[in-house]
């Protein structure tokens, strides 16, 4: 609650004369319990969204109290944590549910009402100022701190930095990506939810091989995994879908350590999911582990994972959910069993095999064909399926394509028909053209009406 008679301004503007006089330039011969009272005083003040602005554009104070953070006294760091919580507003809201705020009115009690100035875009502003006075570095150097409830401030804050893309290329350069490994790992659960979620952002955005090298790429698998809950929110739960695809995608090592981290049965809860967005996330999750030759065990099981990806791949209207479907079953035709899966789990496998290979998307028609090339090349039973079916045709229209888009659906569909050929399916045409191809017994019985 704000003093009256603008009290509350007039004591921080003093409280922050004494950070610059006094608290922050870190002078062991200044008294050391006015530093600690003037960071409580300071603490509370910026609860007020007018001092969190005042402090904010007094750039001499805000340096001064980020020089702080390297003090080794806990009494002092953890009420200068605070501060930038305040600033940051990355403190718990209560929500107050509607019923209660009707119930309120009509008590004819007052409803105190959020300052505009703690909301957007007032808070990225506070922030962006933040990070230009050096706040990353302080937040580095505060994550060491003994105290958890430090630690769990460190984290609120980071995840307010984090929030912005653009701020999250400099929390890697100056270190906050591996300062948030052991904040995610340890210390109270809100802040390792906080860091996680944080860790997560910079995942999603960032290179792999750049924001968490070597072996870090690993340790943030499981505060990743740790967010896929049924308990954190959907957003958190989509973040951390997104940061596993792009770290799945990097190396086999980090696919390695999902699975054993049983990151696994947490995707695939998502794959089921009726949220939209996060059963893409989920599945474009699952196309990048199945490069992981233990998660392509557990497709070849008695189990529906094949003909759910087959269906979903029919959907004629969410392409980037086909997208990553069809990327799934292009994996999964690398391997002959999974081929023959393919074609028996369900009747309409046929039709979407043919929606995928003829599909106005580029890409998404080489996965198509290429689907159809891994199949051609299982086995003579599987490819003599293919022939005798309306896919022949299909390879054959592809092979004749001019459009440079579909260049690699071209060069798979010829493949394929290649591989017929050299099944002794078909043949190709007496002309030597490879684009031209009949099925064998068609060859055969006109070869036999010419004797």
């Amino acid at each position: 609650k704000s003093f009256a008679d603008g009290s509350t301004q007039t004591l921080a503007k003093a409280c922050r004369k004494q950070v610059i006089q006094h608290l922050f330039l870190c002078n062991p011969s200044k008294d050391p319990d006015l530093r600690k009272w003037a960071a409580e005083g300071l603490a509370y003040l910026t609860l007020d969204v007018e001092v969190k602005e005042a402090l904010c554009d007094d750039s001499d104070a805000l340096l001064s109290l980020l020089q702080l953070t390297k003090h080794s006294d806990q009494g002092i760091v953890y009420p200068v944590a605070q501060v930038l919580v305040n600033i940051t507003n990355s403190y718990d809201k209560k929500e107050i549910a509607k019923e209660m705020l009707d119930l309120a009115k009509y008590a004819q009690h007052h409803v105190p009402e959020e300052d505009e100035k703690d909301k957007e875009p007032y808070i990225s502003q506070r922030v962006g100022k933040l990070v230009k006075a050096g706040v990353v570095n302080a937040l580095v150097a505060l994550a060491s701190a003994e105290s958890e409830g430090t630690r769990d401030l460190v984290s609120r804050v980071f995840l307010a930095v984090c929030n912005d893309q653009e701020h999250r290329g400099l929390v890697i350069q100056q270190g906050g990506a591996k300062a948030l490994i052991p904040l995610a790992n340890g210390g109270t659960d809100a802040g390792r939810i906080k860091a996680s979620q944080a860790l997560a952002k910079i995942a999603v955005t960032s290179n792999p091989e750049i924001a968490f090298p070597g072996q870090r790429a690993c340790e943030v698998v499981r505060p990743l995994i740790s967010l896929l809950a049924i308990e954190r929110s959907a957003l958190e739960n989509f973040e951390s879908l997104m940061a596993l695809t792009n770290l799945a995608s990097s190396s086999e090592s980090v696919r390695r350590r999902i699975f054993k981290e049983k990151g696994i049965p947490a995707i695939e809860y998502y794959t089921y999911e009726e949220h939209e967005e996060l059963r893409r996330a989920a599945l474009e999750c699952m196309c990048n582990m199945t490069m992981n030759e233990e998660v392509l065990e557990i497709y070849k099981g008695e189990n529906d994972r094949v003909k759910l990806v087959v269906l979903l791949s029919g959907d004629e209207e969410d392409v980037k959910l086909v997208r990553a479907t069809s990327g799934t079953l292009a994996t999964l035709s690398r391997d002959p069993e999974l081929c023959h899966k393919i074609t028996t789990c369900t009747p309409s496998w046929m039709d979407v095999m043919k929606t995928l290979a003829a599909h106005p998307v580029p890409d998404i028609q080489h996965r198509g064909i290429f689907i159809l090339l891994g199949m051609m090349c299982a086995d003579k039973d599987l490819a003599h399926k293919l022939v005798e079916s309306d896919l022949l045709e299909v390879l054959m229209a592809v092979s004749r394509l001019e459009d440079p888009a579909r260049k690699m659906a071209k060069q798979c569909a010829v493949q394929a028909l290649e591989r017929a050929v050299e099944w002794g399916l078909i043949k190709a045409n007496p002309d030597g053209q490879q684009t031209m191809f009949n099925k064998l017994a068609q060859v055969e019985e006109d070869e036999e009406e010419e004797d």
